[in-house]
């Protein structure tokens, strides 16, 4: 075990450890933070029964000094790229009046409107005394629906595309799919202030999330085994430290390690046994870090709805409109304005032709003799659990687990469910069950290039991530998709996009901030494009359907699934 700065050596050189941390402290228990952990797949079970054993043994650990060494990303690197795609709209360093919901007003441009038209709206931002705001940088949820309540899950609903102008008005697009009556939900998610805090001040902070570490000596049978637990946490670049480096891959996290503090002799930083979230000293570090901004997440500058403005407008049915074809899914397709809209549970895209999977002689023909390997969160594994429902299978309760492998044999199918690496869990886990998705990819044999598909979902665990690891993370593994496309040019790789999620407690609207969430999405939106991965932009879907959760119902997972069967297999075997 290695101490001080992460080495620059090639992936593989430290085999991973796994790491854990448990420090005992007096800190008051942040109900929001334990909220947190269970929506993020808290209670992890770790048991190994398989109903069906996988065909082969799935290599899913690095190979040692094997993979050239990464490129190394600068912060500097990373900030230029940023305000590319994710440029800051509010630069002034002056102190305003907040955003008011109460007083913000919207206005519809086009008065009339048929089905199939494009609704252009526009919105100017205001303070609590009616002043007009002259920055950007406001977050909104803007929601058309055909009922009227505020987040109804039936009827038609489509969320708008908002572009931010930079001088306090807000552009918002929605595409038309009904007639009738379609109600306005223009919703102020965070005023500028908060994204400007969001993004300046706690993004970039270190040392915002703890595990504990727990260290376990090596023991004969019948022994117990001495046993002490210490925090953890991460750090990218750290110049000195007396603590253990728990886990270091630079071709996976680039200068960013894990550390842990060091355990109480005879026991050494190769003891490490496993990982759980330290709840107490990381709702402490919130609240430390948030303070007084706290005034930013709450009151009418915060998931308000704006009063000042049409309640809703009429649709009429366009007498001489004709469907169009929407083009086949593929990677770097151009993006439209709106993704779709709902019409109760079906999910009309507009991006790209995807069709209905409910028959299971179908999705068995489409998946039959692949490997589908799946290096996300507990988000996708809900996919896991409809895949195996569209296929006819007895359902499976994949519970909270870290860790899942099937073979199905009358399909020569391989389903790998492994959650990427720093899962937000207070459940013990080992490194090894916890793959980095570089090493999957360098491991895959070049013979199973043919039957094997990615998915990878890197988000929902990263909003206490600072902007640089993060970053960072993201074009390593870009990097290694590209290396890895060099010998399997034409293996299905979907990186599923971010998506809001509910939020209890003041304390949560920062810690899983929707504006981080849309962030983040919109940096592997970015990262990922003309590198062949197909990016599922989820957005949108998810903002329309109702109320935000980070597991969503089954009707928008069933669209999700349709959408990725659709991408993975084409059209050929699919119902319409």
């Amino acid at each position: 075990m290695s101490r001080g700065r992460p080495a620059a050596s090639a992936c593989g050189s430290q085999q991973p450890i796994m790491v854990g941390t448990t420090r005992r402290t007096g800190f008051t228990l942040s109900l929001c933070m334990v909220y947190f952990v269970f929506l993020c797949g808290a209670v992890v079970t770790f048991m190994q029964w398989e109903p069906f054993a996988p065909k082969v043994a799935v290599n899913l650990t690095p190979r040692p000094g094997v993979i050239k060494e990464a490129k190394r990303y600068s912060s500097k690197d990373i900030a230029i790229l940023l305000q590319r795609f994710l440029p800051e709209k509010n630069k002034t360093n002056r102190t305003l009046p907040l955003t008011s919901a109460l007083t913000s007003t919207y206005r519809l441009v086009d008065q009339t409107l048929r089905v199939g038209d494009t609704a252009h709206f526009v919105i100017q931002a205001k303070d609590s005394d009616g002043r007009n705001k002259t920055i950007g940088g406001d977050f909104w949820f803007t929601v058309l629906t055909s009922v009227e309540d505020d987040h109804p899950t039936a009827g038609g609903r489509t969320a708008g595309s908002v572009v931010d102008h930079n001088n306090g008005t807000y552009s918002v697009s929605f595409y038309v799919g009904w007639p009738g009556i379609a109600y306005v939900h223009m919703t102020l998610a965070a005023p500028s202030e908060a994204t400007k805090w969001l993004r300046e001040q706690y993004w970039p902070v270190e040392k915002r999330i703890f595990w504990r570490g727990t260290f376990r000596n090596k023991t004969k049978p019948g022994q117990k085994p001495l046993s002490h637990s210490t925090l953890c946490y991460l750090m990218r670049n750290a110049s000195s430290t007396d603590d253990c480096v728990a886990d270091h891959n630079p071709n996976a996290t680039g200068l960013t390690a894990l550390y842990c503090e060091r355990p109480k002799a005879p026991l050494t930083c190769d003891d490490l046994h496993s990982l759980a979230l330290d709840v107490k000293a990381t709702g402490q570090r919130t609240s430390q870090i948030v303070g007084k901004a706290s005034k930013l997440f709450v009151g009418v500058n915060f998931m308000r709805r704006l009063v000042h403005g049409p309640i809703s407008v009429k649709i009429a049915l366009s007498p001489n409109r004709t469907e169009s074809r929407a083009p086949v899914c593929k990677p770097d397709s151009r993006h439209l304005v709106n993704d779709g809209f709902w019409l109760n549970k079906t999910w009309h895209h507009l991006q790209c032709q995807v069709y209905k999977w409910d028959d299971t002689k179908a999705v068995g023909e489409c998946l039959r003799h692949k490997h589908v390997y799946i290096i996300a969160d507990s988000t996708v594994r809900s996919w896991y659990h409809e895949i195996t429902r569209k296929l006819g299978l007895p359902w499976q309760r994949l519970g909270s687990r870290v860790v899942k492998n099937n073979y199905y044999e009358e399909l020569d199918l391989n389903m790998t469910y492994r959650f990427h690496p720093r899962v937000i869990t207070q459940a013990r886990v080992t490194l090894s069950m916890t793959p980095y998705e570089v090493d999957v990819l360098f491991n895959l044999p070049t013979k199973d290039c043919g039957r094997s598909i990615f998915v990878f979902s890197s988000w929902a665990h990263f909003t206490q991530w600072t902007r640089d690891s993060y970053v960072e993370r993201a074009l390593l593994l870009r990097d290694a998709i590209l290396r890895f496309r060099e010998r399997c040019p034409d293996v299905p790789i979907v990186m599923k996009g971010a998506h809001p999620r509910e939020h209890k407690g003041t304390q949560m609207r920062v810690v899983g901030s929707d504006y981080t969430l849309w962030a983040l999405g919109r940096t592997l939106r970015a990262i990922f494009h003309g590198t062949g991965v197909y990016f599922f932009d989820m957005w949108q879907m998810n903002v329309a359907y109702g109320p935000s959760n980070i597991h969503m119902p089954t009707d928008v997972i069933s669209e999700e699934v349709n959408w990725f069967l659709t991408y993975v297999c084409g059209f050929k075997n699919s119902t319409t």
